[in-house]
């Protein structure tokens, strides 16, 4: 018996072609490749799983579709079997690829309304447990978690206002300063974060920088211990009750100006006049042993001043003058500077305060957000070069502005640059979390190893865009928070899932 090809016969206009079936089932690949991109794009699309990349696999599959659809045709007239295993296969192939290359993204559950009153803005944020706090000037209001609803709110007596945060929160307790008369920053109370209980009250000497305004690091917690500023040194009293444990002195003729720390160690800076510069020491939070004395490399007051590290020893200082200092400066156990790692560089600028070239935003006043962090020996900070912002304009349509970022890992014992990552926006923000350094920009929030640099999470945040630096808070009961200074254009509160 003779051999009969598999082969349909068609008397229509579309011939065959004289092929072999696997030939046939290579002519049909690329058009199974669009339709398995175009059901996976919209699959997608419609069940709103995307991260923004199906809309190219749509786009792409349609196109695909239109080009390959006349040779496809003719491989299916062909070899029906083959042309259509081979479509089937290459279209499994890609819907598979497209499902899998969607990242990890977050929408929102819910948003506190936005305030009502103008010209009125958050100077802070704290988390704890299953309540995210937002504290404005003249209130502080805590928001559940789970569902939005307000937990509890507190405000200063009569018409006093905030005027400075803790950074850290041990026992879910947090302390705050506010004013007195109306005038300098010279009260104290203690709030209970879960609840809203206010734990004690106390008063606090008004520093200089404190006369009127939100005065970041004027108040610092470390394990058990609050570190208030007296008239010439710091007392330090219970967390838990106020009750004072110890007092220390500042250098003679000097007055406090910030304070800050860890679990264990606390960090305090005094000022010692317009020409002098400025008292470093370090004290043990539980007994206030001095551990390390030394100087902050200013003349006077600097412009800007934090605290990044405790252990190590780490401050930012931005001096005014222009032949002042400009660097993250790191210490050793003895108070000696180890390592000067200068800020602004001919290749870019390290941003410790986020904001782009030359511009800085200080958000949140009180607790102001930071575009930087320190892990061990590692600073991770954002990185501004000059031309991350430009204007893009095309013939007659309307121009717009393209951003984009970058964050950098640095070694605070050699003072070199580690490793740098491009992101798609500009950085807004800069968290630690347990052993990881997240960013926030744009519409996306990325975690980084400090060690390596390298990505371990990327997260798209749908429907929702930072537009301005925010405080994020990465929630225990899983999600994010994002907290904004300006309530009235953006939702003051946005958790995320």
């Amino acid at each position: 018996m003779a051999r009969t090809r598999n082969v349909v016969r068609s008397s229509g206009a579309i011939p065959p072609w004289p092929v072999a079936g696997p030939v046939a089932a290579i002519i049909a690949l690329p058009g199974g490749a669009a339709a398995g991109a175009l059901l996976a794009g919209g699959t997608l699309k419609l069940l709103g799983l995307g991260d923004g990349s199906e809309w190219a696999y749509l786009i792409g599959g349609a196109l695909g579709l239109w080009i390959t659809w006349w040779p496809f045709l003719r491989a299916v007239l062909t070899h029906r079997f083959w042309a259509w295993t081979g479509a089937l296969v290459a279209a499994v192939l890609v819907a598979l690829a497209a499902v899998s290359s969607t990242g990890e993204f977050v929408r929102p559950v819910w948003s506190a309304p936005h305030d009502t009153q103008t010209r009125v803005s958050a100077v802070g944020s704290w988390h704890s447990g299953g309540v995210v706090v937002r504290v404005r000037a003249d209130r502080v209001t805590a928001f559940r978690v789970d569902d939005g609803g307000i937990a509890w709110s507190w405000s200063p007596p009569g018409r006093e206002t905030v005027c400075t945060l803790s950074r850290r929160t041990p026992g879910s307790i947090g302390v705050l300063g506010y004013t007195t008369d109306g005038a300098s920053c010279a009260a104290v109370a203690a709030l209970e974060l879960g609840t809203g209980r206010e734990v004690w009250r106390s008063s606090m000497a008004p520093v200089d920088r404190a006369l009127k305004g939100q005065v970041p690091d004027l108040i610092a917690v470390t394990g058990e211990t609050v570190i208030l500023p007296e008239a010439r040194g710091w007392r330090a009293v219970r967390l838990s009750d106020g009750r004072e444990r110890w007092r220390a002195a500042s250098e003679a003729g000097c007055s406090p100006f910030l304070a800050d720390g860890d679990d264990h160690t606390v960090v305090t800076v005094a000022d010692c006049g317009a020409r002098a510069a400025p008292a470093l020491a370090t004290y043990a939070g539980r007994d206030g042993r001095r551990l390390s004395r030394g100087q902050v490399p200013a003349v006077g007051a600097p412009r800007f001043l934090m605290v990044l590290s405790a252990a190590p020893l780490t401050l930012w200082v931005h001096e005014s003058d222009l032949r002042g200092t400009r660097a993250v400066v790191s210490y050793d156990e003895r108070g000696d500077v180890r390592t000067t790692l200068p800020t602004d560089e001919p290749t870019g600028e390290i941003r410790i305060l986020p904001g782009y070239s030359s511009e800085y935003l200080d958000v949140l006043e009180a607790r102001p957000v930071r575009s930087a962090a320190v892990v061990g020996d590692t600073l991770v900070a954002a990185e501004v070069r000059s031309g991350d912002r430009r204007w893009v304009s095309s013939g007659n349509r309307p121009g717009y502005q393209s951003t984009r970022g970058r964050i950098a890992g640095f070694s605070l014992t050699s003072g070199t640059r580690l490793w740098s990552i491009d992101t798609d926006d500009e950085v807004e923000g800069v968290v630690r979390h347990e052993d990881e350094i997240w960013a926030v920009g744009g519409s996306k929030l990325t975690a980084v190893s400090p060690r390596t640099g390298l990505r371990t999470h990327e997260v798209a945040t749908r429907e929702t865009d930072t537009r301005f630096p925010a405080d994020l808070w990465i929630l225990d009961s899983g999600g994010y928070a994002l907290v904004h200074a300006d309530g009235g254009s953006v939702a003051p509160v946005t958790v995320l899932r």
